[in-house]
């Protein structure tokens, strides 16, 4: 299980497969990956089964992106070649799209993976056209590499192009730099102190009492912070902080 504090990352379960059966309607799902075209409750089955067990996982890790309602909202996996690569795939259901679920979920995952899995490089191919998944492998820090793979991925009605991109250790590094860099950037010196305050579980009466100004005060930064860091709430605005590197390691 991978957590950011906004999403959970899970193993699937048997009772997933009448939302991933659902959610696997989509035209752009059937456009743009493998899933069965017509998709049904049986085929979600067959594919929840083949996960449920360790050495299914392990074959091909996937995790179901989930957020507090713990309901299946799309889903990542991993298909390592066993010599310390892996190629990733990712989809999010339609209502679901535009949060930035894929692009926190697919972070999680290439963390673990190249940090605690000991992979040494991640690998992305979609067909020439997905800008979604584009967009989502540019900013995990994938690296787009150029000209257009011909007849690069094989899909439903035969050979397409396709885009290719990579990931290491550093490139994931670099990338999250630089979001840590825009974030701080966006952030006043009072406001990161107010945001290290909310870290130690600071009240905002204890924080006014702290930095010397008004509770009031107070609120209007937390209200500012949890803008620039697109947080619904002091947890979450917390959380984003530690895994942006705007917080101190305790």
């Amino acid at each position: 299980m991978l957590s950011d504090g906004n999403i959970t990352l899970r193993r699937p379960r048997s009772s997933d497969a009448a939302e991933v059966a659902a959610g696997c309607q989509d035209p752009l799902i059937q456009q743009y990956t493998q899933v069965p075209v017509p998709y049904g409750i049986d085929d979600a089955r067959v594919f929840i089964h083949s996960k449920v067990t360790d050495s299914g996982w392990w074959a091909e890790p996937t995790w179901f992106i989930t957020d507090g309602a713990d309901q299946w909202l799309g889903t990542v996996s991993l298909r390592p070649d066993g010599a310390g690569s892996a190629e990733i795939g990712y989809m999010v259901q339609a209502g679901h799209r535009g949060r930035g679920l894929a692009t926190a979920a697919v972070r999680l995952v290439c963390t673990w993976a190249l940090r605690q899995w000991g992979l040494e490089v991640i690998t992305w191919r979609a067909v020439v056209g997905n800008d979604a998944s584009a967009a989502v492998a540019k900013s995990v820090g994938f690296r787009i590499i150029t000209p257009v793979l011909r007849l690069g991925i094989a899909g439903r009605d035969g050979r397409q192009d396709a885009w290719f991109a990579d990931l290491t250790h550093s490139d994931l590094q670099r990338a999250n730099s630089r979001r840590a860099g825009e974030w701080s950037a966006g952030l006043t010196a009072r406001e990161s102190q107010v945001l290290a305050a909310m870290a130690d579980g600071s009240s905002n009466r204890a924080i006014a009492s702290r930095l010397g100004i008004s509770e009031n005060t107070v609120k209007n930064h937390v209200r500012s912070i949890l803008e620039k860091l697109q947080a619904r709430s002091r947890t979450e605005a917390v959380a984003k902080g530690w895994n942006e590197r705007l917080l101190e390691q305790p």
